[in-house]
């Protein structure tokens, strides 16, 4: 990466996936630029900045500063600002965990046509998670959102249509308009709705070949909770290619670095499923197990007091006139 970064008039043009590549290539030096073109206000790399801070990514991890950024970028009308405050609400980052904040914030962004606040506040309306449960108002959204393209949150609804078709949802069920909808998410990259329609192809249509792609497609992208999940349910299915994705499913899941995983991963080897037995790599992977249930709890952090943006901006105001000198200008 060449020394200077970017120049700040490259920067200011730059749109959020963009920014977000150019970052991945060298986050330690990207953050000072990032945190300067915050600084001069530029909503998007007060977002990135944010998230760089969440995620501890280039910068040291400070959720509650995160937090601030993202509120900034809110003020400033920015729906992906508001969803993201939702966010930190809905999950505690940054600020005590209140879902009934993080669905207003939700619905401010989804009244503005944001895909992910729409998805966000769709699935707090199906779980009667911080709202009343709501689930043909969840409909709305999910079907909303499934009709935009915002950074990829349409695919998911479309998976959730699918559940609705599925499930027969305050409706008729219809299998087969559900198939479609998972088709739908499964095309655009979801885990679950890849998961879905290999699932639901399978039991409707008998055909494994049809169906095993998207299996291994959903297990090779899904986060470890879910591979999990997906390595509990095949493992007895007696068919050995789907026992083949267990054992990888479960494999995977060892990712969350619990116990439970590693041993369930542990026993997967040791009988052989999927292929074939190897005793020598479950007795390494029982021994993680018993390492991590023999160390010591972590101690609970404090928790954080609720983000104020304004302390913040008066300090920026301070820092600007330096912070910017320091750019590149072309």
């Amino acid at each position: 990466m060449r020394a200077t970064w970017i120049s700040f008039t490259e920067l200011k043009r730059m749109g959020p996936d963009v920014l977000r590549a150019r970052i991945s290539e060298g986050p330690e030096q990207a953050a000072r630029w990032v945190e300067a073109a915050a600084l001069n206000g530029l909503i998007n790399a007060q977002l990135a900045f944010g998230q760089m801070l969440l995620d501890g990514h280039g910068v040291p991890r400070d959720p509650q500063a995160g937090l601030r950024w993202f509120s900034i970028a809110a003020a400033a009308g920015s729906a992906e600002g508001i969803n993201m405050v939702g966010r930190c609400h809905e999950r505690g980052w940054g600020v005590p965990a209140d879902p009934s904040e993080a669905a207003r914030h939700y619905r401010a962004a989804a009244e503005k046509g944001h895909g992910w606040g729409q998805f966000n506040l769709a699935c707090l309306l199906l779980d009667g998670h911080g709202v009343a449960p709501d689930r043909a108002q969840a409909l709305v959204w999910f079907v909303r959102a499934a009709r935009g393209r915002h950074m990829g949150r349409h695919v998911k609804s479309m998976t959730m249509i699918g559940r609705y078709l599925e499930q027969g949802w305050d409706r008729p069920a219809r299998p087969a308009a559900a198939l479609r909808w998972y088709r739908r998410g499964a095309e655009g990259g979801d885990y679950r709705g890849q998961f879905d329609y290999a699932r639901l192809l399978l039991e409707r249509s008998g055909d494994l070949a049809a169906a095993l792609p998207w299996f291994e497609q959903a297990v090779e992208s899904g986060v470890p909770a879910f591979c999990r999940n997906v390595g509990a349910g095949l493992r007895t299915s007696g068919i050995p290619a789907l026992q083949q994705v267990a054992r990888r499913a479960l494999e995977r899941a060892c990712a969350t670095g619990e116990a439970g995983d590693l041993r369930a991963y542990a026993s997967a080897l040791a009988e052989g499923l999927g292929g074939p037995a190897d005793p020598e790599g479950a007795r390494l992977w029982f021994t993680q197990a018993r390492q991590v249930e023999s160390a010591p709890l972590p101690v609970p952090p404090a928790a954080p007091r609720p983000a104020d943006p304004r302390p913040l901006l008066h300090r920026l105001r301070r820092r600007l006139t330096l912070g910017l000198r320091r750019l590149v200008l072309r």
